[in-house]
Order: C-alpha cells, then sequence, then structure tokens
C-alpha cells in the first residue's frame, strides 16, 4: 500500500510502503514520525536513485536507540520477528535526546521516491548481512548496539556469538 508522505524541496513526491517497508516498522511503533519526515523532505533535494539523508530538525524529536557500546556492556545478537538478518543488541543502556531524523529513500521508474526506512537518529551503516551492507557496516556494529526496549525477537536465534 503506497502511502504519499509529500514533496521534496525540488517537488518530487515521496511515498512509503506502510506495510511491507521497513520504514513501516517504526511509523507504526512511532506514528509522529510521518509528520516529522514530510517536515525534512520539504526542506530536503533529492538527486540520484539513492538517497541516505541525516537531517538535523534544529529541535529535539525523540531518543536514538542506537548507542555506542563498551566491552564490558551485556551485548547480544538476534534476528527480529520476520527477519533473516542478525541485529547487535545491548540488555542496558541509555537512550540518547537527539534531534536528528535519518532516511532512506530510492528513486521509482516514475521518478517519485520511496522511503524504504526512516528513524529518529543518526544516520548509521546498514547491518552486516543485509542487502545494504557497506564496508562501513562490519566496523561500526563491532561497537555499537541497538538498546533492546519491546522488539519482538526470534528467541532461537539468541546468540552471544558473533555471527558476522
Amino acid at each position: 500500500m503506497k502511502h504519499p508522505i509529500g514533496q521534496t524541496r525540488n517537488g518530487i513526491a515521496v511515498y512509503v510502503d506502510l506495510i511491507q517497508s521497513r520504514a513501516a516498522k517504526h511509523i507504526a511503533q512511532q506514528p509522529h514520525l510521518l509528520g516529522l519526515i514530510a517536515e525534512a523532505l520539504r526542506q530536503t533535494t533529492l538527486r540520484g536513485a539513492n538517497a541516505m539523508i541525516e537531517h538535523d530538525m534544529g529541535r529535539a524529536i525523540g531518543y536514538n536507540f542506537v548507542v555506542k557500546t563498551a566491552p564490558t556492556d551485556g551485548v547480544f545478537y538476534a534476528q527480529l520477528l520476520r527477519e533473516d538478518t542478525y541485529t547487535r543488541f545491548v540488555k542496558n543502556g541509555k537512550p540518547l535526546s537527539t534531534q536528528y531524523l535519518s532516511m532512506v529513500l530510492h528513486r521509482n521508474s516514475d521518478d517519485s521516491y520511496e522511503l524504504n526506512d526512516a528513524w529518529i537518529g543518526r544516520l548509521s551503516p546498514a547491518r552486516p548481512g543485509t542487502a545494504d551492507e557497506t564496508a562501513e557496516s562490519k566496523a561500526y556494529w563491532a561497537d555499537h548496539a541497538i538498546i533492546l526496549g519491546n522488539e519482538s525477537l526470534q528467541l532461537r536465534t539468541v546468540t552471544k556469538v558473533c555471527p558476522y
């Protein structure tokens, strides 16, 4: 289901799939994210096939749940429900207030853009093992993790051994 979000500063339409996309999961957990995305897009000029954007909203908009970890932190890996890629989690972390909104967009054949992912917090490389993995992914996720919250984990995949 394509849902129109708004237009960019250069007049390009942006849509999100509210059922299948990774952004849909974040929007379901934080519905106000749609308004923040629309606001950020109005100030953004999009060009190219893919765009990874970190937008400073100029005010606190929420909390970043991706934190830098120390060797003494209780870190583990698990697959989220309906995913086959492992995510690095930390049990006891404190989310930090942030004014950054991050977005990942891909241009469609009709020159509109589709929002694939969006979250409150700084831009970070894709998780290792995903289709969007970069050269920086493994190094970044070796010392960063998501603070465990209300994520639905596949319990049989929980491990303390790094799977990548």
